[in-house]
């Protein structure tokens, strides 16, 4: 039991850790080439996109499925 929370924990880290870094590299590159914005607003983007993501996975999409 304890294990499996474990796992799973590590599991959700890993997942938004990976979203986290590919939004970052993501908007680094497009926010200097095309959008004009510096990494400081790109990081702002990033953690809210990130916020966000993870509100709709972790908690709106679970309480919609228990209705």
């Amino acid at each position: 039991m304890k294990l499996n929370f474990l796992f799973n924990f590590l599991k959700k880290i890993f997942f938004y850790f990976l979203l986290f870094a590919g939004i970052i590299l993501s908007t680094s590159h497009l926010g200097d080439n095309y959008m004009g914005i510096s990494d400081e607003e790109g990081y702002l983007l990033t953690i809210g996109i990130c916020c966000l993501t993870a509100f709709f996975l972790e908690y709106l999409i679970p309480k919609l499925k228990c209705k």
